[in-house]
């Protein structure tokens, strides 16, 4: 009986610790995740200058070799030529062979720059961003920071809300359609693979909580683009 009881006793203790212990270090862990997991810092020289066909290629830094292309405006009828040293955040990129629009490239790195298409933005976009959509999908948009995730805007819009402006029909409808492009902040987190569009205020507030940053005020939920920004050059490096 004695024995029994011995054993009983020193089983109780070995389960105690090896819970204890456990637990422990699984919440060690779930602590670690908890947060922005990913320490790793990017940087626009971290890509040579040539083509990154896919999502894959970028993450890699699989390079295909560039052929001649030069940057075009994307706004106008005529996309006029836009000059090599002059800095310019959105473009359409032509190859210079034969003049025919860049459209099946993820990522281009051209003098010192770096362009992600704009369709990828959709494509790779995070849950609830998959509506956010611009009025030229084969526009090409430059990084302009980078560190622990890459950062750029474009001109995006609601799709759904677009869509009903546009079915009402005429030229009106398309020019309410138009106007509702706004230049939106946008994160493009490698480790996850997936771009996060900051729509308004509440969706700006809540990426700054991941970052555990005090969130910003803003008035019926709008953010200037000027706020964005001061904002992710203090989270990025």
């Amino acid at each position: 009986m004695y024995f029994k009881k011995t054993i009983g006793v020193l089983t109780v203790i070995c389960i105690s610790f090896f819970n204890s212990s456990f637990g422990q270090t699984l919440d060690s862990d779930q602590v670690a995740g908890s947060g922005v997991a990913n320490n790793s810092i990017y940087s626009v020289s971290d890509y040579s200058e040539g083509f990154y066909v896919t999502l894959e290629d970028f993450i890699n830094k699989k390079k295909t070799k560039l052929n001649p292309v030069e940057r075009r405006t994307i706004v106008g009828f005529e996309k006029k030529l836009i000059h090599k040293n002059s800095i310019v955040d959105h473009v359409f990129l032509y190859t210079i062979a034969d003049q025919m629009k860049l459209t099946g490239v993820f990522a281009v790195s051209l003098n010192g720059n770096l362009y992600v298409q704009q369709k990828n933005f959709r494509k790779y976009a995070v849950k609830g961003d998959k509506s956010e959509e611009g009025d030229n999908p084969n526009s090409y948009h430059r990084v302009l920071q980078a560190g622990k995730f890459l950062y750029l805007e474009a001109e995006l819009a609601n799709g759904w809300s677009k869509g009903l402006a546009y079915g009402s029909g005429g030229a009106i409808g398309g020019v309410i359609g138009s106007s509702m492009n706004r230049l939106k902040g946008i994160v493009f987190d490698l480790n996850k693979k997936e771009f996060n569009v900051l729509k308004d205020c509440n969706d700006f507030n809540e990426f700054l909580t991941s970052y555990q940053v005090e969130n910003v005020k803003c008035e019926n939920r709008k953010i200037d683009i000027i706020t964005v920004r001061e904002n992710i050059s203090k989270i990025i490096k």
